[in-house]
């Protein structure tokens, strides 16, 4: 297999991510709010404990499926972008942090299924960490959606969308200063149409020859 045929096959790598994130998310079933009582916490955590261990691990593997698919997705930007590659470095460096802080709050939730004891307090402080991780996130998409439509490499309105959830990730950065159960479902809605938004990168990517 050739390098270029190697990178288009990394492209198709964020629909996996995408797919491993969704049932990692889903597998221990509903998850409380980090506003809701101790009591309710924990006892999430009890009821599905193993499940929530089997998450842990299916988001661990998400996250190397999406270094995959960034080494790609910077190939082509870069090549697209041409001179300095400054847009495309922009957006390399926020999907690199999106990783290590997504790892950072997934072992976090880890270590409440270990130990469930501690679950509320280590809950409470991983959804914290998603919040900085929507700060990264905000600058991995708004890179990406400048460089797809001031380039051209695909239909301006897939660049357009990444600007608009872009702007939400910023809206759900709020997680870092409340527990409003609101803030948290608009970050819910963000990261589905952030999943959606992937999808149609990774395919449109991947059927559109550079």
């Amino acid at each position: 297999m050739d390098e270029e045929k190697f990178a288009r096959y990394g492209l198709l790598a964020g629909v996996a991510f995408v797919v491993l994130v969704v049932v990692a998310s889903l597998i221990g079933g509903s998850p409380p709010m980090t506003s809701d009582s101790d009591k309710e916490i924990t006892e999430y955590f009890t009821d599905n404990q193993d499940a929530l261990r089997i998450g842990s691990y299916l988001g661990g593997l998400a996250g190397v499926l999406f270094l995959w698919f960034l080494g790609s997705l910077f190939g082509r930007l870069r090549r697209a972008e041409g001179g300095s590659g400054r847009l495309s470095g922009v957006a390399l460096t926020g999907g690199v942090v999106i990783v290590a802080g997504a790892f950072i709050a997934n072992a976090l939730g880890a270590y409440s299924a270990l130990h469930i004891e501690s679950a509320p307090g280590f809950f409470r402080l991983s959804a914290i960490v998603f919040g900085f991780v929507s700060f990264a996130a905000a600058v991995f998409t708004s890179g990406v959606a400048i460089v797809l439509w001031s380039q051209n490499v695909l239909p301006k309105w897939v660049g357009y969308a990444g600007e608009v959830i872009a702007l939400g990730w910023l809206v759900a950065a709020g997680a870092v200063t409340t527990e409003n159960d609101t803030v948290a479902i608009i970050g819910v809605i963000v990261l589905l149409a952030w999943a959606v938004w992937l999808v149609a990168l990774s395919v449109l990517l991947y059927r559109t020859p550079e």
